[in-house]
């Protein structure tokens, strides 16, 4: 299932937690039956359980009635980074809070889909919320607003790619957060990328040169391969990424935009593993 998927049909009415058992087995027989409106979309949700939320935590996390604690899967509310001036801080306090209340009114105190896929480090369950009376992903609905933003990674590929066509529209809109001081497309010339090593950043620019090296490619953004920033790749990924339509080695003269971690390996790096992190950019 997928944020496409529409189901029109109310599944119960003031049933509240602790109620019937059965409505739980009809929903996720209900999801389970959906077909995917469009072929396109390459997030499968294979069923979902009928939970009850009580609050939300941050713009990326709830807890349900049972006590269990939810993250949502692939993607991540603003935080404040860890070496900021005050107005960084404040910036991101108010786009969470943003984030947090755009997520309470969609699913605070109400019934809703629970897709899980996996736990983190901290024992959250992470999963995908779903609005099953309006067919609606409630991630995709935050993405596309602009409060939360997409984190590919190798075992939420799928589902990242769905998420990343609703970010690009938000990125176009300069929506919520991507219309931020400390948020924003980072352009790959910028001289303050190195103040944003260890901070996940969207950063764009058209590539001057492509090099191979240890193993690994690296596309150029600069003159200087040993100051300016660049992006790197395993060539074992190559295939992966030129089968998803982003051919490294062809790079040079296009413009990219690049999401991930800033590392500083001599200048700042971005080191690309999935092939949803990267990605041309038509205007």
């Amino acid at each position: 299932m997928n944020h496409r998927d529409a189901t029109a049909t109310r599944r119960g009415t003031g049933r509240r937690p602790g109620g019937s058992p059965a409505l739980a087995g009809v929903l996720a027989a209900v999801l389970l039956a959906v077909a995917p409106a469009s072929a396109a979309s390459r997030c499968r949700v294979a069923s979902g359980e009928a939970v009850w939320v009580e609050r939300v935590v941050r713009g990326d996390e709830v807890v349900l009635v049972d006590g269990r604690r939810v993250r949502l899967a692939s993607v991540e509310a603003p935080r404040a980074p860890l070496v900021a001036d005050a107005a960084a801080v404040r910036e991101a306090a108010a786009l969470d809070a943003a984030a947090r209340a755009a997520l309470g009114d969609r699913v605070e105190g109400r019934e809703i889909s629970f897709a899980e896929v996996g736990v983190d480090r901290h024992g959250r369950r992470l999963g995908h919320l779903y609005d099953t009376d309006a067919g609606q992903w409630i991630e995709a609905g935050l993405v596309a607003a602009g409060h939360l933003r997409v984190l590919p990674s190798r075992a939420e590929r799928d589902c990242a790619a769905d998420l990343l066509v609703e970010e690009r529209a938000a990125i176009r809109a300069r929506r919520g957060l991507w219309g931020s001081a400390s948020f924003a497309v980072v352009a790959a010339t910028a001289t303050d990328l190195l103040a944003r090593v260890g901070r996940w950043t969207v950063v764009e620019g058209e590539v001057r040169s492509v090099g191979r090296s240890g193993g690994r490619t690296w596309l150029n953004f600069g003159e200087d391969f040993r100051r300016d920033f660049a992006v790197v790749m395993d060539d074992k990924d190559l295939e992966g990424l030129r089968a998803a339509g982003f051919d490294a080695t062809a790079a040079r003269g296009r413009t990219v935009r690049v999401r991930g971690v800033v590392v500083q390996r001599g200048g700042p790096r971005i080191v690309v593993e999935v092939p949803e992190a990267i990605e041309r950019v038509t205007r």
